[in-house]
This record gives structure tokens, sequence and C-alpha cells, in this order.
């Protein structure tokens, strides 16, 4: 079945994405990792393998061109008797052929078929071993026998992303060819990520092999491609030979080439492996252990079989197929893989773990694993001060991270924590005992007291908190330069956190009238500072000057208004005023703007948020991170029409299938941005994959559109949308349990309407279903 097709591809029943057509409005990538080693590969054959951090510790040189997309990991194919060359994906060659690519969770399949011949080459990174190996398979379709040669090709980096001045690091680069491993070892004697600035070697050798003899190799780009030489048709391909260049001193890239002959309908398989290893005895044993095809495939198995095992924690049936596509595969893969493991992609290159990004990521195992989380909270904890600031971000390999101060940074420990109990009820996470990086080491319950003490010790005159270098928004990173610019935001977000932990931490009668005292001065304070009379007020500037007022600079910002909701702190009939605000201002068919109107000229005393285009990213588009909230703010009001409205308005796979054209991104994993109704293309997608906003996207729609609440006493069913489904199931385990939730609605009314509840075929009288072992069958009538 094709469901969702376009002229570029479409979904199969099982939720992997075929594309048909390679060029594709802008790269269409996959993300494959091991949570170590790493490979992003786009439709057309390009990307880039990476260890850890691919900031740090980038394998394969690659340059950001969306438009050519011609950096990647290439396989060769010479007719060797017509003298025909061609390419196992569509670039570099770009020959006339058939093109077809799959991505599935921890795999990528290309397949290619010209007039005498198919082949298909099927890339994955096992599960344990830091290597990816390409399964390619060659056919003879032809009426001849065919002499094959292939050429293997990349450009070696090995080390940080940042190789412009490629004269100078070449002067590092040593690669030779190693007999006794069939493929060539590559090493580079610097690293500038090193202990010793600029004087510490790269600590990785690079292995290269193919599991067939090798004729001949290069790994001088020079000598492959021919000075002036074009990657279409380098000057070794067209010659059928490498000129084995090897050394010191070396524009360095890896070449391997052997020949495969193919009678009449026969067909070969052979592999290709490329592996990281600080051992050249571990390089001995991945070479002898992936040279056995059957190995290959099992592993490639076992690699299908994991990812299986992850994602089916949670299963949904029902009859719109795009949910169904999302929360089943593509969004929780997108988060697991692309921001807990890989945390880089094509728009956006990462590898740092942010202190309150991948904390937030980690909310997704609290419908799959909540080990996940757990092992996420105790990480960050462990990169917090003794004073309870924390470090925004950080790099795996040298710890380094920035000097600025987010003022949000901290209570993202707090929000993940709580969310941990609540789902868990495991209050005994609070006792472990973390380090601090500066000094000293303490209890969870400490680290997490120790991060509101941060917000109550950084307030105005006033009472409100500081912005300092940014809140949320990291765009805002100017109003706060001389420490006195506030933020409404964080002071909603605050309230929260206080009010979640005073109901769900085991606090010590000192923590708890501290946290009392907070919230009574906040309750207080709020409406009077932050309510305009339309909405809520955004922020301040060092001077006071007020951001997002109608009276000041007549902007309406977002998560000033589904914040002050979603905290539960302002009056409601403000609240509610504010929200059709948002409604009436802000949405689009794209979801609804981050602020309105943009800013038409960079402002100094704002933020680097005001020098976007007007109308992209955080400079009035939809960033998608901020309009997912809106969803739970509108199930708090039961606003059926505008959850239903945010889903719809940021569905990739209904976005796209709209118009692919003009929503250019990926329709099976979720954009951090559109661009909204003052850009150039509004409604433009951009910056996927690399994204917090699908974590939240995954959860929204289970706490919210479908409204499952994990609450302290047990499952809450409430959901919100008009949506009027005759039949929903859901799988899912919590706290011991195994649930089947079943929506069984034979007249089609809206799924809230639906009052009645069995549980294991009883009626309940209760809303809650409690928390019990085994399996159990909850109907909703």
């Amino acid at each position: 079945m094709e469901l969702f097709k376009t002229k570029y591809g479409y979904f199969s029943e099982e939720g992997d994405y075929i594309i048909t057509n390679v060029k594709t409005p802008k790269p269409w990538v996959n993300v494959l990792s091991n949570g170590r080693y790493g490979v992003i590969l786009s439709q057309v054959g390009s990307g880039y393998s990476f260890y850890i951090d691919a900031t740090e510790v980038c394998i394969t040189r690659w340059v950001q061109d969306m438009i050519r997309d011609n950096y990647g990991k290439y396989l060769y194919i010479r007719d060797e008797d017509t003298g025909d060359v061609f390419s196992a994906t569509y670039q570099p060659v770009r020959a006339d052929g058939k093109y077809k690519v799959i991505y599935s969770p921890g795999c990528v399949r290309y397949i290619t078929a010209f007039k005498d011949f198919s082949i298909e080459e099927i890339v994955f990174v096992p599960i344990e071993d830091m290597l990816e190996i390409a399964l390619v398979r060659i056919k003879n379709n032809s009426t001849r026998k065919l002499r094959l040669s292939f050429f293997t090709y990349f450009e070696l980096n090995l080390g940080t992303m940042k190789d412009i001045h490629r004269e100078f690091h070449r002067l590092f680069m040593e690669t030779k060819f190693d007999g006794r491993v069939n493929g060539i070892i590559s090493k580079k004697y610097l690293w500038a990520s090193g202990i010793s600035h600029w004087n510490t070697s790269f600590p990785y050798t690079i292995f290269h092999t193919a599991s067939l003899p090798i004729r001949s190799f290069d790994t001088s780009k020079e000598k492959f491609l021919g000075m002036y030489g074009e990657l279409n048709l380098p000057q070794a391909v067209e010659r059928g030979v490498c000129t084995n260049s090897q050394g010191r001193y070396i524009d360095g890239i890896n070449v391997l080439n052997f020949s495969v002959d193919l009678e009449r309908d026969e067909e070969k398989e052979f592999q290709i492996l490329l592996a990281i290893s600080q051992r050249y005895e571990e390089i001995q044993r991945i070479s002898e252990k992936y040279n056995d095809m059957n190995v290959v495939k099992a592993e490639l198995l076992r690699v299908r079989d994991e990812w299986e095992n992850i994602l089916s924690k949670f299963r949904i049936s029902m009859p719109d197929k795009d949910v169904e596509i999302l929360m089943n595969r593509w969004l929780p893969y997108q988060t697991i893989a692309g921001r807990l493991m890989a945390r880089t992609a094509y728009y956006q290159v990462g590898g740092a773990y942010g202190f309150r990004d991948q904390l937030q990521d980690s909310l997704i195992g609290l419908i799959l694993d909540p080990s996940i989380t757990r092992k996420q909270i105790l990480l960050h904890a462990s990169h917090q001060y003794s004073d309870g600031t924390v470090q925004h971000w950080w790099l795996p390999f040298t710890n380094s991270s920035p000097k600025e101060k987010w003022s949000d940074d901290p209570l993202w420990l707090i929000f993940v924590v709580i969310e941990y109990l609540r789902t868990t009820g495991d209050k005994e996470i609070l006792k472990e005992i973390l380090p601090y990086i500066d000094d000293g080491k303490d209890t969870l319950y400490s680290h997490c007291m120790n991060g509101i003490k941060v917000v109550k010790r950084n307030k105005s005159e006033r009472g409100i908190p500081l912005i300092l270098d940014g809140d949320w928004n990291d765009g805002m990173n100017a109003l706060g330069v001389r420490k006195k610019g506030e933020s409404f935001w964080l002071l909603e977000f605050y309230y929260l956190i206080l009010k979640e932990v005073k109901n769900l931490f085991p606090l010590t009668y000192e923590d708890r009238d501290l946290i009392q005292e907070e919230m009574r001065s906040i309750e207080v304070l709020f409406d009077k500072v932050a309510w305009n009379g339309h909405w809520f007020n955004r922020a301040t500037r060092d001077d006071g000057t007020i951001i997002g007022s109608p009276n000041t600079d007549g902007r309406i910002f977002l998560n000033a208004q589904n914040w002050a909701v979603i905290s539960g702190i302002g009056e409601k009939e403000h609240s509610l005023k504010a929200m059709g605000e948002v409604k009436k201002r802000l949405m689009t068919d794209y979801g609804p703007l981050i602020f309105s109107p943009p800013y038409d000229t960079p402002d100094n005393s704002i933020g680097y948020l005001s020098r976007y285009a007007p109308g992209t990213r955080e400079n009035g588009g939809i960033y998608t991170h901020a309009a997912v909230w809106t969803m739970w703010a509108a199930w708090l009001l039961n606003d059926r029409e505008l959850c239903d409205k945010i889903y719809d308005t940021l569905s990739p796979i209904l976005r796209s299938f709209k118009n692919p054209d003009l929503y250019t991104a990926e329709p099976y994993v979720l954009s951090g941005n559109s661009d909204g109704l003052r850009s150039k293309i509004p409604g433009k997608a951009g910056w996927s994959w690399y994204t917090g906003s699908a974590g939240w996207f995954y959860r929204s729609i289970f706490h919210y559109l479908l409204g499952i609440q994990f609450t302290v006493d047990g499952i809450l069913i409430r959901p919100c949308t008009n949506k009027r489904w005759r039949s929903v199931e859901l799988k899912f385990f919590v706290r011991r349990g195994k649930y089947i939730v079943c929506f069984n609605n034979p007249q089609s009314l809206p799924l809230p309407e639906l009052k009645k509840i069995k549980l294991d075929g009883e009626y309940v009288e209760k809303e809650v279903i409690p928390y019990m072992k085994g399996t159990h069958r909850v109907e909703v009538l």
C-alpha cells in the first residue's frame, strides 16, 4: 500500500519511507547511530560519518551544501568492456537510471537499476561495534557477461568538523594500505580538541576495507581525481585503475578498487566497511568478523530487531495513518536516534549535549522506556555546579562549555525529574548521590533544590526572574547584558516547577516553606506586572522597556501566552483572552507564529533573533518547539479545535502531502521551523531532524490529542480532539503494567464524548484507571 504518495515518494504500510524521485526539494536524510558511531545519509548518497561527537570527531569530510549535496561516501561502477561509469547512488555520477531509496529505522537502502545491471546498497551501523557496513548486491540484467570494476570513495576529516584550511590539515595525515586487513589505515597527527591544544594526535585510527580482493587503491585526492578533476568522472575511474598513492602529507581520501564478474542473470554480494578504533587489534577483529557475509546479514537483522523492540513499547492502531506512522515509527526514532544518540543532522551539525535539550528529549522514555529518562537525569545532574548553575551545553570529549548563563537551564532538570516521578513513582531516584562539576557531591534532591535557589537568587528588584544571557529563547541574548532584563515566561515556568515540586517531592520543612513563600509572592505579582490588558508580556530589556506589549512594540509572543495556561499562574479570564489573541494574531496554516510582527531591522538591545530575515525561524516564523506547547495549553482549556489545528498544521506528513515543494523538508520527521507570513516563502520548512520539538510532538499527541495522562494515582483518559474515529487501539507499558486502551465509537462521536470506561470487562466509576501489574484492557465507550 502506498500511503501519502507524492511525486517524490510514499510511506509503506509498515511506515518506511520510499523515495522514488531522488530530486527532492531539499536533501532528505536518515540518521543511523548506535549511540557512539553515526552516519548521516541523504537520498542522493551524500553525508558524513562521525564518532560520538560530529563536531569534534568527524570521520569523513562534509561540506554543508543544501543545493548541490555533493559531499559523501560514494561507490563507482565501471563497465570494463564499454568504459561507461555509474554510481550506486544518484551522486556523484548522476547517470541515467531508476533510483529508489528506502528509509527505515536503523537502515538506508539505495536501489538503482541501469540498462545492464541493478545494484542495491544497504547501509547500517551495528549495535555494538564502531563501524558502518554497506551490504552491496549487484545483478546482471543484460544478455552478456559483465566485467565490472568498483571504486569506493570518501574524503578524510579525522578531527573537528571545521576542516576548512585543507592545506594545513593535510600536513598531519598519514595513510597506508595494509594487506593483513585488506584495507586502508588512516591516521592524523593533530587534533584541535586534544588535551594539549593543537599539540595532540587524533586518538583514533580509521579502517576501510571490502570483502573482495583489492586490485588497486588511492589515498591522494589529486591522484584519484586528477588535477582540476571532477567527482562525476575521476581520472582513476576513467582509466580503470588507481595509482596506489599513500603516505604522509596527503590530501587524504580512501579509495578501494576491486572487480566483480557476472554471468547472465547472475547476482553477487559483497560488503564494504568503514570503522574507527584506538587499537590495531580491534581493527583486525572487526575485519575478520565482518568479512563473513552471514555475520553481516545477522547484524542487519539484529539492528532491525533492536529498533523494533524499542519502538514497539508503544503501538497505536487507528484510521488516520499519518498519526499511526508518526507515533509508531518516525517521531520516536527521530528523538532517540537523531537527538539522543547522534545529536546531529544536516541543517545543523551538532554533537554536544544541551543541558535543557537532551533532558527534554529524554522525556520520550516515559512512554517507551523510563530508563532512558533516568539515565539522562543522572548524566545532566553531574553537569551542575555546586551553586546550582549548570553547563548550557558541553562537548563529550573535552567537557568544554560556554561561559554564558541561560536563566532557564537549571529548571529543566527539575522539570524532567517531576515528570519522571509522576510517571514511575520512583522517588528513590531523589536519593542518588551525584557529583558537582566544581566541588563535592550531593543527592539529586539537593541538585534540584539548588536549581530553584538559582532562580530565586537571580531576580529583579520587583521580584521577576532575570533573563541573564537568555531564557528558553536563545535569540534573546541581549536583553540581560547588564543583568537587569526580566523574563515573564521564566516566571511562568518557575511557578509551574514550584507547584509540582511542592506536590511531588518529599520536601524538608525548610524547603517547603521556601517554595510556599515563592509561590505566594509570584501569585500576588504576576498579573500586575505581566498582564497588559490584551495578553501577557514576554520580557523586559535592561532599561525596563517591555518586550511583547501592544503599548510598546506591539508584539504578542506565543510562549508567554501558552505557558500562562500551562503553569496555571494567571487569572483564568486573562489566560482565555490571551489564548484568543493567539488564535487571532498568531495562528497560520503552518502553525502558530513564535511572535508577530517580526523585527524588520536588527535591534542590539534584544539579541540575534532580530537579525534573522523577517518571518524566519525565531524572528516571526513558526518555531515548532514553541508551537507544540500550544497543544498542552489547548488540552488544559479543553479547546478541541485548537488542539486539532496545531496537529494538522505541524504534521510533516500532512504538510508535505499537501504541497511537498512548498514544505521542502522530509515528510517523515518533524522540522524545527517553518517560515512565517512575512517570509518570501511562507510555509517552507527547515532544520529537520535535529529539533527538540520531535519528542514534544510525540508526547503531545499521546498526552493531549489522545488524552492519555499518567497521574500520580493512575491513568487519566481525556482526549482533546473533534476527531470522530470509530476505533482506536493503544498499547503501552507503565509502572510494570501493560495497558491496551480501546476507543470503541460505532456512532462516530467526537472522541471526548465517550464517557463510559470498562476495565477488564467491568464498568468503573472512577475517571482514573489505577496502576496494576500484568496486562489490562481498558475500553472507552
